[in-house]
């Protein structure tokens, strides 16, 4: 294995060509066909040449958008977004338009390895990490030293010891693949722990939501009225799949509110900027609906027959008055509202208009009762904008504005960002905005926005668990953090892990996860690049791009399925997750249960559907499935099947019972303990040149956003004495990073950002997931990245920055080992 020799930032060129001839060497007749024009090779009889081959792209970004893959000479020429059914959603970022450079880039992973002082006798888990050496090995020598110790923990301890990792680090069938295996052995999975503080606060509310909250097609932005896009920078994170539909509602004359603490690209787009303080957006709704119930801005009619805002509630326990309670022939479950006109409590059933009360306090048989909306009056009562302005930092003049504006102007809603989702109560924001909604009735018609995640499509399927599994062990990603600590019964003592760079990189508390490798007698990891993750590992695997694969997707949040045929062979020894799984399958008895043959099984999963054939997909590339535009027109998915605008059942958080949203803050509060020593609120913004941490090793990508920086502003880095550029050490109780600081105003006094998804390597010392947390709440177990308070001073003046000293020279790539020569 040689040292990456001459690959740096600068002599890793950006054409097709030049990434063929930096992979023109190996042995392997595929990388010996992509530098080599004298004949025709089989790649190239396969593919027939100048073709264009059908693509998607797979990352989390939820874009997934349809490609055209540009073959000539067997080499990818260029990518480009293919134009499916549906024109509208033709679209591809920068990102999804450099599968070339990530196709052929050196630091893919090039043949299965084994950690060089690692052995199923001596694990030897101190020797993971930073100074970690691999030595290469066959694929059957490594899948027999997973399966084997699969086999031998599952007798030891138990099937639940060993950990399946299924990360989002790609979109198709393999997770499916993958999550029939740990089924059928019976292992322990993740549920997740990020991104679904919101979705779950407004399900409560309305029965719909997990990772963010849902709402109409992209289609439909058009028409709306007034949008309030809260908390996320849709022309920075969101640029590709969301950005032009936003901007056709802009030309059209959609008012658009932007409720963010930074003034970035999405609010200076934006009518109005509402700044609100970091952690304060719990209290800025509980203003806006106190502005719509003051200014008598509310639906009557909506609030009537789709809500719970007339259903009486007992003044004795703060419980439902239901039916049973005072009607004959009653049940328990059915809530009660006073029928005005006629003078009597009559049951409240869903979708049904009555002329019930909406205020007022009332004595029926005995109970005395109020209503809903006069319980939500009461809980808003202290938060008029006026009163709160200093606590959110935002004028109350433009909290009123906004509010008349969404409630006066036709349709319209909030669409959610991710951004409060990641402090630690962000789920009560999700309670709080599904109400101010129900309030202005912005839902089930054309031009509502409900919320970030937009309606679409999914190819049907049957084909999952094999009948008579034992089934996974399911632990939150907190939970997964105990087990790997050995806190769970049973423990974990083995992680085979796929498609993710969790453990070494994106995790809060990176040092804690880390850590807890050290209980674990073998880390297997799955993946194309040589991430952080791969370098903790003991047995490295090497998958196949994208781009290697036949494969089929739904789009999720655009109406189409979607096929992509390989452009070439998998490149050195890669190969498909599936194939992996399909081998390890075999070797622990599970073989009858998995299709070898990609194609084949791709037909078997597509069996169930009965809206294309696999014949059809394959020919199109993509496939438009009807799908409804506007969500929400029928019964809610809730108990009472209305949006439950008072919530009986709710869950507790400090001892307060939410039944009504309570503003609640953790770090962010001015009074925190740590607020003195640690005066920072710290944020990890998501970056346009990253998908989370997948093209962070992109020779393009790298050219225009070469490393990592904090953003501060100005006032804040003078009290410090730091210059503009000048490298800085950021800190607290947790750990440290050393990046440059980069002035920027567009942050308020008091908070620092710096983007999330880079690499240890790339920074000078340090990491930002050294400076996280894995605090949670009592209701829902949602990692709070944001929740997070910093000091910064300058940096040390012997810091070693030699890595960006010279960026012209900088061997950027690195220094690991990644299973064979590249030049």
């Amino acid at each position: 294995m040689s040292e990456q020799d001459g690959v740096t930032r600068r002599n890793v060129l950006l054409s097709a060509g030049a990434a063929a001839g930096v992979l023109g060497v190996g042995g392997s007749n595929v990388l010996q066909s992509l530098s080599d024009d004298s004949g025709v090779n089989d790649v190239e009889r396969f593919l027939q040449e100048n073709t264009v081959v059908h693509g998607y792209c797979s990352p989390n970004c939820r874009g997934h958008c349809p490609l055209d893959i540009h073959v000539r000479d067997g080499q990818i020429r260029k990518v480009e977004p293919a134009i499916p059914d549906r024109e509208e959603f033709r679209r591809a970022c920068t990102l999804g338009q450099t599968h070339l450079h990530r196709t052929y880039n050196p630091n893919r992973l090039k043949y299965p390895m084994k950690r060089s002082d690692w052995s199923p006798e001596n694990p030897n888990p101190q020797g993971r990490g930073p100074d970690a050496e691999f030595e290469r090995i066959e694929w059957a020598e490594a899948l027999d030293y997973v399966a084997d110790e699969m086999d031998r923990i599952r007798n030891e301890y138990s099937p639940e010891s060993v950990y399946f990792e299924l990360g989002s680090g790609g979109s198709g069938i393999n997770g499916t693949v993958y999550s029939r295996l740990a089924n059928l052995f019976g292992g322990t999975m993740m549920s997740w722990s990020i991104d679904i503080n919101v979705g779950l606060g407004f399900r409560r509310i309305t029965g719909a939501g997990y990772f963010n909250t849902p709402t109409n097609m992209r289609t439909d932005i058009k028409n709306a009225d007034t949008i309030l896009i809260w908390g996320g920078n849709v022309f920075r994170s969101r640029l590709n799949p969301d950005a032009r539909f936003l901007l056709d509602a802009i030309e059209g004359g959609t008012k658009i509110v932007g409720i963010d603490p930074v003034y970035n690209q999405t609010t200076a787009k934006s009518d109005l900027w509402l700044p609100v303080k970091p952690g304060k957006d719990i209290h800025l709704v509980m203003g806006m609906i106190h502005t719509v119930l003051d200014e008598d801005l509310e639906d009557t009619e909506f609030l009537r027959e789709r809500t719970l805002a007339p259903a009486l509630v007992r003044t004795d326990n703060g419980n439902l008055l239901k039916t049973g309670d005072v009607l004959p022939e009653g049940d328990d479950e059915t809530p009660v509202a006073y029928d005005a006109d006629a003078g009597q409590a009559v049951a409240l059933e869903p979708e049904t208009y009555g002329e019930y009360a909406l205020r007022g306090t009332f004595d029926i048989d005995g109970y005395e009762v109020r209503t809903a909306l006069t319980e939500l009056e009461e809980s808003v009562a202290a938060y008029a904008p006026e009163d709160i302005e200093e606590t959110i930092g935002v004028d109350a003049d433009n909290v009123r504005q906004a509010v008349r504006w969404l409630a006066t102007r036709g349709p319209g809603g909030v669409m959610t960002g991710l951004g409060v989702d990641r402090y630690v109560y962000g789920h009560v924001f999700g309670q709080a905005y599904a109400i101010l909604l129900a309030l202005t009735g912005d839902y089930g018609r054309s031009g509502c926005v409900t919320g970030g995640r937009f309606a679409g499509s999914g190819y049907k399927s049957d084909y999952g668990t094999v009948d008579g599994s034992p089934g996974t062990r399911t632990l939150q990603q907190k939970g997964i953090l105990s087990a790997l600590q050995g806190d769970a019964d049973p423990p974990l003592k083995m992680m085979y892990t796929q498609s993710s760079n969790f453990v070494a990189n994106q995790l809060p508390d990176r040092q804690q996860w880390i850590d807890s490798l050290s209980n674990l007698d073998l880390v297997a990891v799955a993946d194309i690049h040589h991430t952080p993750t791969v370098q903790h590992a003991d047995i490295v695997l090497p998958a196949s791009h994208w781009t290697e694969r036949e494969d089929v997707t739904g789009a999720g949040e655009h109406p189409h399925a979607m096929y992509r045929e390989p452009v070439h062979d998998p490149l050195w020894e890669s190969k498909s997750d599936h194939w992996m799984i399909a081998e390890l399958a075999d070797r622990l008895g599970y073989g009858e249960h998995f299709e070898r043959d990609r194609t084949a099984l791709l037909r078997k999963i597509l069996e169930a559907e009965d809206r294309f054939t696999f014949e059809e997909i394959r020919e199109k590339g993509t496939i438009h499935l009807e799908t409804d535009e506007v969500i929400f027109k029928d019964e809610f998915n809730t108990p009472t099947g209305r949006l439950e605008i008072y919530d009986e059942d709710a869950p507790s958080e400090k001892g307060v019972s939410l039944e009504l949203p309570v503003p609640l803050e953790d770090r962010t509060a001015d009074d925190h303990e740590l607020a003195d020593e640690y005066p920072l609120l710290f944020m990890q913004g998501h970056s346009k040149w990253r998908i989370h941490s997948q093209w962070a090793e992109n020779p393009l990508m790298r050219e225009i956003n070469p490393e990592p920086r904090i953003d501060i502003n100005p006032q804040d880095a003078r009290d410090r004495g730091i210059e503009d550029g000048e490298y800085v050490r950021v800190y607290n109780d947790r750990g440290e990073m050393v990046v440059k600081a980069k002035y920027n105003d567009a942050y308020r006094p008091g908070h620092v950002n710096t983007d999330q998804g880079w690499w240890e390597e790339h920074y000078i010392a340090g990491h930002h997931n050294d400076l996280t947390h894995t605090d949670v709440s009592e209701t829902i177990e949602n990692f709070a990245f944001y929740d997070t308070r910093v000091e910064i001073e300058p940096a040390p003046d012997d810091l070693d920055t030699s890595k960006y000293d010279d960026p012209a020279e900088t061997d950027w790539i690195g220094d690991f080992q990644h299973g064979g020569d590249t030049a």
